[in-house]
């Protein structure tokens, strides 16, 4: 009660200047909603004619407009003015319309009048968009504004294009809503002439205001202001003038009414304030002593968080005190899990730190070895095409030299496509061709690749195995057994046994394949099939990437199966066993395809790079093809048409048009539709390969390409 009376007596002394104060604060809150409402008219017409504007802006780039096609301009300008109320008319020097969009092209227009050539005159020589005050349209007789773009003509013409709207549409956007049907909205001109109004805009528009209100207009003024209206009543005038236009707008509302409104509004606060104070004093009694209580229990709860202890709860009778010892009681339960949490994420921290520095360190071991592996290559091609210029004259050193670049090259691509294809393969974008296949076929057939690359002359390799048939695509097959036998090739040393064993366990076909090589240790063992991880190599030229162990492992699993490594430890030598779902279909038999000679065959080459170009014109030339090369898809299609060949290689980025293109074309044209198209392309990812499809080409082959391959290619489609 002391608290309420401590606050009552001031309240009462000071009341009547309080309510002063709330009377003017309301006067002045109505006025500033004039204000408000004023801008918010001026952004309404501002919006307006700055998408006018825009409009002509646009329109007056028109290349047909520049051109002096004004027909065509016209449909143009219909078209830009798609938007309800706004209209576009082109207009000579002399102010004589061309066209107006509100009529059809061609239709007659009054001549413009002295005031329209003056104002004409005076776009022209701005240079600059103007908008326009309240004038009477040539062409349709009735109140319009505009904005006036001026344009030069390629022939050195000079002509207005002008975006007009009736002074209706502008009366249509003034501010309705929510505004009392006593207030009064009204537009006014640069001169002060009534361009739009919310009521009876058809008496007023295109007439001055009272005089005192037109001196305020051309004055400038911005605010609020006190004056009659010709109906002789006393009415606040709030002023806006725009920016953009310089046009004005002006609410008025009756001073009665903003009077009366603000005495209700602080007479309705006052008797709000006198009830509020007599409920006080009733709610401190009723109130103080359940809050002293409350208090007291939730002070003795928070005591006891310092000891750990939980607080008990209880129903205090007041909502925002049970709410306080709740999240007391809260605090205290996670106040203990709060430590052990704080540990938890520590060690968590600390082994992901220690993951991103493995894998960082990985990261970095991997640039290195790939930088080793390219640069060994990159060094022989480079000193092989030096040394080539000085051995000119010595053939059996010219055949060396060319020798090694070319085996180097196809170690270059090999790497490269090995990095392409793991991609493919450990996101799962590779195609399976899956059929019944025998395990231990496929196991012979890769041991006499090995055979005839001499690594029995190095290592000895002993195979026991039994025939067991699989589900899978041969091509991975053959490549997961390779990369397990060169692996093992590359970790044992020479003179070392390689050991691969094909049988049969239940419903699964097993590969094993183990070495006595330099072995692996625990730490090593179990990250052995991740993407970059590479144990320490026996030759470092037999080093690779470290990703076929991984790109074994994603084939497996695509397969169905699992690969498993195991290995006793350093020196131990390593065991990798592929497992499969075995299958009792019968393994599929495939023929090989025998490739004609096709010497002296006619083929072109389109392909934008010089140097590729001519090194494909010269390989294809030694092998007895008759050749001829274009630089773009334009002069391709040319020769192509000319020539007539039986073979195009075709590029598919080339600058003047896309080699897809290019054979679209030559297959839409029956004089060249029996062309057989190669696509020799850097792209090469499945999709890419369809596209080359999809667009006429027959093969699909990435670069750098052999040149076996490419003779190959060529002679099965002469075939």
């Amino acid at each position: 009660m002391l608290l309420v009376l401590v606050v009552l007596i001031p309240t009462i002394l000071f009341s009547v200047l309080a309510l002063d104060v709330l009377l003017t604060a309301e006067r002045k809150a109505a006025l500033r909603s004039m204000q408000e409402l004023a801008r918010a008219s001026v952004n309404v017409m501002d919006r307006e004619m700055t998408f006018a504007t825009a409009t002509a802006q646009t329109l007056s780039t028109s290349h047909v407009l520049l051109a002096g096609d004004f027909r065509q301009f016209y449909q143009q300008a219909r078209a830009a003015n798609n938007r309800p109320g706004i209209q576009a008319a082109l207009l000579d020097e002399t102010g004589q319309q061309l066209f107006n969009t509100v009529r059809e092209y061609g239709s007659p227009i009054a001549p413009p009048g002295p005031v329209a050539q003056a104002r004409i005159r005076s776009v022209l020589a701005g240079g600059v968009p103007v908008y326009s005050n309240l004038i009477k349209g040539s062409a349709t007789g009735k109140f319009v504004v505009s904005v006036e773009q001026p344009v030069r003509l390629r022939d050195g013409r000079r002509i207005v294009v002008n975006e007009w709207m009736f002074a209706e549409h502008l009366n249509r956007l003034l501010p309705a809503q929510n505004v009392p049907a006593s207030w009064l909205i009204a537009v006014f001109d640069k001169q002060g002439i009534t361009i739009a109004r919310n009521r009876h805009p058809e008496k007023f528009v295109g007439l001055p205001p009272r005089p005192e209100r037109l001196r305020t207009i051309l004055a400038g003024f911005e605010g609020v202001s006190r004056a009659y209206t010709r109906d002789g009543i006393e009415m606040y005038g709030a002023w806006e003038r725009s920016e953009l236009t310089g046009w004005t707008v002006g609410v008025g509302v009756p001073v009665a009414e903003i009077e009366k409104t603000a005495a209700q509004s602080v007479a309705l606060l006052a008797a709000g304030f006198v009830i509020a104070i007599l409920l006080a004093m009733g709610s401190a009694l009723l109130f103080s002593r359940r809050l002293l209580k409350s208090i007291r229990h939730v002070s003795a709860a928070a005591d006891l968080l310092p000891r750990y202890e939980i607080p008990p709860i209880i129903d205090l009778g007041v909502e925002e005190m049970n709410r306080l010892q709740r999240s007391l009681h809260d605090a205290g339960t996670l106040l203990a899990a709060a430590e052990q949490g704080r540990q938890e994420h520590l060690a968590e921290a600390l082994r992901a730190r220690q993951v991103a520095e493995e894998q960082n360190r990985s990261k970095d071991e991997f640039l290195a070895m790939l930088g080793h592996e390219l640069r060994n290559p990159l060094a022989a091609v480079v000193s092989g095409a030096t040394l080539l210029d000085q051995a000119a004259g010595d053939r059996t050193q010219v055949a060396r030299i060319a020798t090694i670049i070319g085996r180097q090259s196809r170690h270059l691509a090999k790497l490269v496509d090995d990095l392409l294809d793991a991609h493919r393969i450990l996101s799962g974008k590779v195609t399976m061709q899956r059929v019944p296949l025998d395990l231990a076929k496929a196991v012979e057939t890769c041991l006499a690749g090995f055979e005839a690359r001499g690594a029995m002359q190095t290592h000895r390799i002993d195979a026991d195995l039994v025939a067991v048939t699989i589900e899978g695509d041969p091509t991975r097959i053959e490549q997961m057994i390779s990369n397990l036998v060169d692996n093992a090739l590359k970790y044992t040393a020479q003179g070392g046994t390689v050991t691969l064993t094909v049988r049969r366990e239940a419903a699964q076909a097993v590969l094993s394949i183990a070495d006595n090589g330099i072995g692996m240790p625990p730490e090593l063992l179990e990250k052995a099939s991740d993407v970059f991880v590479q144990g320490q190599v026996v030759s470092r030229a037999k080093g690779g990437l470290g990703i076929g162990l991984a790109v074994v492992k994603s084939l497996a699993i695509q397969h169905g199966g699992t690969l498993e490594a195991r290995s006793a430890g350093i020196g131990q030598g390593s065991v990798f066993t592929l497992r499969f779902p075995a299958t009792t279909a019968a393994p599929a038999t495939g023929a090989s395809v025998a490739c004609g000679m096709g010497a002296g065959s006619s083929v072109i080459v389109v392909e934008d790079n010089r140097d590729v170009r001519e090194m494909m014109v010269l390989m294809l030339t030694t092998q007895g093809f008759s050749v001829q090369a274009a630089e773009n898809g334009r002069r391709g299609l040319a020769l192509a048409r000319r020539v007539q060949p039986v073979v195009a290689l075709i590029d598919i980025d080339m600058p003047d048009m896309s080699g897809h293109e290019v054979a679209r074309q030559l297959k839409a044209d029956p004089a060249t539709a029996s062309i057989r198209l190669i696509a020799v392309t850097g792209y090469g990812l499945p999709t890419e390969k369809a596209d080359a499809v999809n667009a006429g080409f027959d093969r699909h082959l990435t670069k750098p390409v052999l040149l076996e391959h490419l003779t190959d290619c060529i002679r099965q489609l002469i075939d």
